[in-house]
């Protein structure tokens, strides 16, 4: 069984170099624009998964039992088989829903374990990825110990998993408002995990290293209420000099009102084999801004 481990240069580049930041104090309505100085029609909440910022109630994980009370009662040890994402690879159970505030929730794609898809909170950090590989999945290489999330805090999410027509899946991983009610979210913060850098940047043994025309991407398609959906993409890698190592600003608005999206990750031809992508389907984020209108 396979498990997967898995706009310019220009602008890629310079959103690479932007400071990571939880966008409070924005001053765009709810169509974009700017207001003049006029009084935001909605405020932003950020999902931030450092455990100050937990609000919801303690639950339990169904799977393993484990009690969830803060966002680092979510992060598994080890981070490959560890009891919260994989339960002996069986169904787990694992969840999580920003109750509270973003009211975000997600949980794994086909219940578990996590090589079917999902979106797993973390805190792993190591200094490069030369070493690293799939019992390192959740490891980013940006920042520090302790300060690897956006903006040098604690904790971050890791998705894996993504579809097309040569996978065994179908089911592509997601977060959604829990409440279902669309709202727009109106950005958040991406960067290659360094499973993903290592595998892009040196090859490894499922695939070769990105070449000067390598691409490899995130796609991501919001649902509004009536069904219709919008798509946005961001390009993790746009040739072997051009790979995203930094956290990043990737703006969501465009998709609108959404109560839900999805994201698969694809890549160019040199990363696809006979049995789909051949690159770890991995990339980690942080900082979800989404917008609440005011009363």
């Amino acid at each position: 069984m396979k498990k997967f481990f898995s706009l310019s240069t220009a602008l890629i580049l310079g959103l690479a170099m932007t400071a990571c930041s939880t966008d409070e104090g924005d001053t765009t309505n709810n169509d974009g624009g700017t207001t003049g100085g006029e009084e935001p029609t909605y405020e932003v909440r950020t999902l931030t998964f450092e455990d100050e910022d937990a609000r919801f109630e303690p639950y339990t994980i169904e799977g393993c039992g484990a009690t969830i009370a803060t966002w680092s009662d979510l992060i598994d040890t080890p981070q490959y088989g560890g009891p919260l994402l994989y339960n002996d690879y069986a169904t787990t159970g694992y969840r999580w829903h920003d109750a509270g505030n973003t009211e975000l929730a997600s949980e794994l794609a086909d219940g578990g374990p996590y090589w079917g898809g999902g979106h797993a909170v973390s805190n792993y950090w190591a200094a490069d990825e030369t070493t690293l590989a799939y019992t390192e999945q959740l490891t980013v290489t940006v920042g520090s110990e302790g300060a690897a999330g956006c903006n040098g805090s604690r904790n971050f999410c890791v998705q894996n998993g993504y579809v097309d027509a040569s996978s065994w899946k179908t089911t592509l991983p997601s977060i959604y408002f829990a409440d279902g009610v669309a709202r727009v979210i109106e950005s958040m913060w991406v960067t290659n995990t360094g499973y993903v850098l290592n595998s892009l940047k040196n090859g490894d043994s499922f695939s070769t290293a990105a070449g000067e025309t390598t691409w490899y991407k995130i796609i991501a398609t919001g649902y509004a209420e009536d069904g219709t959906s919008t798509t946005s993409e961001f390009l993790l890698c746009d040739g072997k000099d051009n790979i995203v190592s930094e956290w990043t600003k990737w703006d969501l608005t465009q998709l609108g009102a959404v109560v839900k999206i999805e994201f698969n990750i694809a890549g160019s031809e040199d990363l696809v084999g006979d049995y789909g992508l051949n690159t770890p389907a991995y990339f980690a984020y942080d900082n979800v801004a989404v917008r609440f209108d005011k009363e």
